[in-house]
Formats: C-alpha cells, structure tokens, sequence
C-alpha cells in the first residue's frame, strides 16, 4: 500500500472514530433520560465544534472535495455555492 493510501485509511479511522464517538455521547444522555431525537442541526450531532470541523475535514481529504473560484468539485463533478456560503470565504483543498 502507497503512502497515500495509508494516509487516507488513517484518516477515515479517525473519522469513524469520531462517529463513534458521537453515537456513545448520544447514547449516555439518552441512558440518562434525554428522550428528544435530535437530528439535522449543528451541535445535534453530540461534536465538540473543535471534532466538527476535524470530522468535515477529514471527509474532505479523504473523498477528494475542493472547493475553488466558487464552486465545489468532488469526483468529477463540480456545482456553484450559494453566494452566502461561508465556503467561498475559506476555499478548501483536499
């Protein structure tokens, strides 16, 4: 296996490890009596903001996203931010 190959592997254990993490933070506060289903919003996801953007990153280098003059490309395929998007500010490379 290339070194980039090994990397992406470290790096997509990490984003399970995140996962993981989430769904046992999930699991304590449901134990503990915390009935509401939450799902779909920021901070829903039982990350710090620190292991967001890790986890997003993350998913970013390892399925190849990059973000330039305004749109998104992803495996072959490109399409237009919103004008608001806080991505165009920061554009990311995987």
């Amino acid at each position: 296996m290339n070194k980039a190959n090994e990397l992406q592997k470290k790096q997509y254990e990490r984003m399970m490890e995140l996962s993981n993490l989430a769904i046992e933070r999930r699991k304590e506060l449901e134990a503990a009596g915390d009935t509401r289903k939450r799902t779909g919003r920021k901070g829903d996801d039982h990350l710090t903001e620190e292991e967001r953007q890790e986890f997003f990153n993350l998913g970013r280098q390892v399925f190849g996203v990059t973000v330039k003059d305004g749109f998104v490309h992803c495996q072959g395929k490109s399409w237009k931010l919103p004008e608001n998007s806080s991505l165009i500010k920061n554009e990311v490379e995987a």
